[in-house]
């Protein structure tokens, strides 16, 4: 058995005896993987090279923010569907969801994605797909190829703002990191997931079982994208570091293959030996400065304000409704958040 090596901030893998890999998650405890197709891709330099890098970009490389890895993510919602049951193809998926993602995550959408135009890593997914030999593993162990089509499975991704593992891992291990929900308040929203019908039924849904750990986990969202998520000051450490990196591609110094090829640490390492002497003191004040203060600071027009309105199945009930509906002051809370942060664009 070999030692634990770290996947992030709160996630250990373990190879163990018998080809088996032992996941240790502070937010959902031990997991056992011994399918040989997830233990391949696990293994996976695709996967692995997630393991530097960083969910919240430049904030998170620098260590101004709690360095979640697009591995621990990824590797999370993997064990949510695999909780409430899900089919091989949808842990796949799961595990597979931000397999695409660039070198300081969704700072590359500042500097190279077009006004309009969805995140980078997703418009150019099949572009890297085609580098990879991920399809050839996917074939050698009898996956369809559609699981890189995350949107096909409602367990993995759905639209904001249900439910999803994507979406609830992300929203989990964020808010837990950044003190915005304890850990016991966490493991209580996992103790309440469950598949509705169940796992295989065509339209499934993630849903919560308590109305009262829903709105706990609601309002801790709400809390991480305003203080996070959307901050004005953290995207504007984006906006900064984005136009640099936008600059070097346009002139032709760093070619955008590299973006899935090296670790945040090697990246920003390239930026310092390539840029000239006032990108340099651009990366330097990004460096030395931190996250500025967002007192002035607006919200770009194209920001998401992300909310959770997570469908709650209580056993009696024929259906599932939307916390908004099992408790209507959540749904006109979360209005008033949504106007209050559009007024700050």
């Amino acid at each position: 058995m070999s030692p634990p090596t770290s996947a992030g901030v709160l996630q250990t893998h373990q190879l163990i005896e018998n080809h088996g890999i032992l996941i240790r998650d502070e937010l959902y405890g031990e997991e056992l993987v011994h399918e040989a197709v997830l233990v391949e891709l696990l293994q996976s330099p695709e996967l692995q090279r997630l393991r530097g890098i960083c969910q919240h970009g430049v904030t998170g490389f620098l260590g101004l923010t709690p360095q979640v890895t697009r591995l621990e993510h990824s590797v999370g919602a993997f064990i949510l569907v695999r909780r409430v049951g899900a089919t091989i193809e949808e842990q796949v998926a799961a595990l597979l969801h931000d397999i695409s993602h660039t070198t300081l995550s969704h700072v590359i959408d500042h500097a190279l994605s077009k006004p309009g135009e969805g995140s980078y890593h997703e418009v150019h997914k099949t572009r890297y797909l085609k580098t990879t030999r991920l399809p050839d593993i996917l074939t050698k162990h009898g996956i369809n190829q559609n699981v890189f089509e995350e949107e096909l499975f409602p367990l993995v991704e759905m639209p904001s703002p249900q439910l999803c593992a994507d979406r609830l891992d992300y929203a989990l291990r964020d808010a837990v990191s950044f003190g915005k929900l304890s850990m016991e308040d966490a493991k209580r929203v996992v103790g309440s997931l469950k598949a509705f019908p169940d796992a295989t039924a065509t339209r499934r849904l993630l849903v919560l079982d308590d109305p009262h750990v829903a709105l706990h986990l609601s309002r801790a969202y709400i809390t991480a994208d305003k203080d996070i998520w959307s901050s004005p000051a953290h995207i504007d450490m984006y906006q900064r570091t984005g136009r640099v990196i936008g600059e070097l591609v346009a002139a032709g110094a760093v070619d955008d293959q590299v973006l899935w090829q090296v670790s945040d640490a090697e990246f920003w390492a390239l930026l310092r030996q390539l840029a000239n002497p006032e990108q340099l003191r651009a990366i330097e004040r990004l460096e030395e400065e931190g996250i500025p203060e967002d007192n002035g600071l607006q919200l770009p027009q194209c920001t998401k304000i992300r909310t959770l309105d997570p469908d709650v199945w209580q056993g009696g009930e024929k259906q599932p409704a939307p916390l908004s509906i099992v408790l209507p002051t959540w749904g006109a809370e979360r209005q008033q958040y949504i106007l209050s942060r559009s007024q700050h664009r």
